[in-house]
Formats: structure tokens, sequence, C-alpha cells
């Protein structure tokens, strides 16, 4: 027997309506603020050149010395005689390529020239102060 309080008529069946899924937003991109002292400008480095080679070609023909091996590379190939922007004309550029790590890099105002300096203190601190702002 049925018992008439339990029993609940069954609600007609209905389609509910398809929600649209909305793709998430995007992150924000924040930034920072810099606020300093001293600022300088950036720009794209090249690899440096240890003793005569490239950093990322190392040796590449071992009947020319690696004073000369940063000719052949690509990144140095039709650039000729590399030679440090801060030392004194007496030095000898082989000499000074040969016993330092020479540093290379895009100059910041003049698009197609480039910035060579040793790594010796004097010419790193030249370097330094030649291009601060502020």
């Amino acid at each position: 027997m049925k018992n008439p309080t339990t029993e609940r008529p069954t609600a007609p069946e209905t389609e509910a309506p398809v929600a649209e899924v909305t793709p998430p937003a995007p992150p924000r991109v924040r930034t920072i603020e810099r606020q300093g002292d001293r600022s300088e400008p950036y720009t794209h480095r090249l690899p440096q050149i240890r003793g005569g080679v490239c950093e990322f070609c190392g040796i590449i023909d071992n009947n020319i010395p690696s004073q000369h091996q940063y000719k052949l590379c690509p990144h140095y190939r039709n650039i000729g005689q590399v030679h440090c922007s801060y030392c004194d004309g007496s030095k000898d550029p082989d000499e000074v390529i040969s016993m330092s790590a020479m540093n290379v890099a895009e100059h910041p105002d003049k698009p197609d020239q480039l910035v060579v300096w040793c790594d010796r203190y004097e010419c790193s601190r030249k370097h330094e102060a030649r291009f601060r702002r502020n």
C-alpha cells in the first residue's frame, strides 16, 4: 500500500539552457616603476672574445693562431680588426686581444657601430662612465 503523504509527484522534465563558456581573462601585464640615482642605456651584447677566440664558436681552424680565430666566426666575420676603444694607441691590438677578454656591444646611440672594451679595470671604468646617464 502506498502512503500518499510520503510520495511526491515528479517534476516534469525540462531542458536547462546551455550556458556559454567564456574563456578566462588574460592576465594583466604589470610593469615596475624604476626610480634610481643613475640609469644606463640598454644595448645588445655580442659574445666575448677571449684570447682571440669567440666564446660561442671556439676554435674554428687549427692552422690559424688563436688571437685571429674570432675573424673566422660568423659573429665577427665582416668586422675586421677588433681593438679596445679605451686603450691608448701605443698598445698592440693583437697583444691586448691575446691577453684579455674583449667585451663587444652595440653603440646605444649609433646603430651601426660597435663599442669594444677589454677587461682591464681602467677600460671598464671608462666605459661605464661614458654611458652613464643622469
